[in-house]
């Protein structure tokens, strides 16, 4: 059980802290703001530090740089029912600024299914830059 517990603070005293501040997002999408400030939070507690905004925590600023649609599909109808989502986030610190950007497709195959297309295709984004935060906040810090 001492062992334990010495184990478990010596992870605690060799982890940062980090205080992220709001979305920077120029977009009017505020999905994007919930959802990339949950996976920031994820990655940063997977990849062994915590999250305080104490006076010597690292302080992260999350910025939406780039959020594009562009149409690749359209019905018989002659209306657009399929776009490539293009995601480019940045996470700037004191030091550095590290940019993160994947492209996926989503259809929108009837028009009763509101926002749900695109929010999933910005979660499938997130979830693959996710990989690379968690990277980044292992190596970095």
């Amino acid at each position: 059980m001492i062992i334990l517990a010495l184990i478990l603070s010596m992870g605690i005293a060799f982890s940062s802290a980090f205080c992220i501040k709001s979305v920077e997002n120029p977009y009017r999408d505020p999905y994007i703001n919930y959802a990339l400030r949950k996976k920031l939070e994820d990655a940063i507690l997977e990849s062994g530090n915590t999250l305080d905004c104490k006076e010597d925590a690292i302080v992260i600023l999350p910025i939406v740089k780039e959020l594009k649609e562009t149409p690749i599909a359209y019905s018989p109808y002659q209306r657009v029912n399929a776009y490539n989502l293009t995601l480019k986030v940045a996470i700037k610190d004191g030091k550095e600024e590290r940019d993160f950007s994947f492209t996926v497709p989503y259809n929108l195959p009837t028009g009763g299914l509101g926002d749900l297309p695109r929010r999933k295709a910005i979660d499938d984004i997130l979830g693959i830059i996710y990989i690379e935060l968690v990277q980044y906040f292992k190596r970095r810090y």
